[in-house]
């Protein structure tokens, strides 16, 4: 592998702080956490209906059947529906979501492949994250800082790309951060409801194949230097090494070796293997 990694920390994980529209960046997260079981029936109704018009009715329509409110289906609809909508950018498409849901073994794997998903839509979490990504590179995982206070402190410092500061109250950050902690806790960073520090967390099979092939999307062959799929599931570079050994073992990974260089490729129907549907 590559030497320098860290010193393209900048231009993989930049501060997004300065650098999002009004539009890129938002409270989403108080509306809608990972929610496994409501993104498999969403996904799954789109794979029935094919129109998201059409999915709104249906979903409001069981939603009120339930006894939940119009409003807040409505709003847990729309931030799904939005994250969903990320399928193809170098993560699952729809079609083969369900079934690569099925072949995790664990829930907190599925929670982990739904996670990417959240992270490629939500501008506000990913920039937290990439403040906090930034900070474990450069030292250890136990320096990370989770309360409330340290979590307000940078949404506090958000400035979108106008200059203009999140409007939030105190309160709502509250909530946000809150959220947060608990997407991290469903993904294994967090290890209790009570912690307020983080552990590295151990990634299934399927979610660290969805992330290696993300990260193949965005960087090519040049992949392994800069697998920020893994490091958005919190493994530092110490950890790559090995994570890279596991797709050894993986019928939908092709290793190639040359000059000193080894690199990964994926097979031309990887979603399509993983999820079960061929190989």
């Amino acid at each position: 592998m590559s030497a320098g990694r860290n010193g393209g920390l900048d231009q993989e994980l930049p501060s997004l702080n300065g650098s999002l529209a009004e539009g890129e960046a938002s409270l989403d997260l108080n509306a809608a956490g990972i929610l496994l079981e409501q993104t498999r029936a969403i996904a799954e109704l789109y794979l029935q209906e094919e129109d998201w018009n059409r999915v709104e009715e249906v979903w409001l329509e069981e939603r009120h059947a339930e006894r939940s409110t119009r409003g807040s289906a409505r709003r847990t609809f729309v931030v799904i529906r939005s994250r969903l909508q990320q399928a193809g950018g170098g993560l699952p498409p729809l079609r083969h979501l369900p079934g690569i849901l099925d072949a995790c073994r664990k829930d907190r794997d599925r929670h982990q492949v739904l996670y990417c998903y959240l992270v490629a839509d939500d501008g506000l979490f990913r920039y937290v994250l990439h403040e906090q990504l930034r900070r474990l590179a450069r030292g250890s995982i136990e320096q990370l800082e989770f309360a409330d206070a340290a979590i307000d402190d940078l949404l506090t410092d958000f400035r979108f790309d106008t200059g203009a500061p999140l409007d939030a109250a105190e309160s709502t950050r509250g909530r946000w951060a809150k959220g947060y902690r608990s997407v991290l806790r469903s993904i294994g960073v967090i290890p209790s409801k009570q912690s307020m520090t983080a552990e590295i967390p151990s990634i299934g099979d399927i979610p660290l194949e969805v992330a290696a092939y993300w990260s193949w999307q965005t960087h090519g062959d040049e992949w392994l230097v800069h697998p920020t799929g893994w490091r958005y599931l919190f493994q530092p570079e110490p950890f790559w090494e090995p994570q890279s050994q596991r797709l050894t073992r993986s019928t939908r990974w092709t290793s190639h070796q040359a000059h000193g260089r080894r690199w990964y490729e994926p097979a031309d129907d990887f979603h399509a293997r993983l999820a079960g549907a061929e190989g």
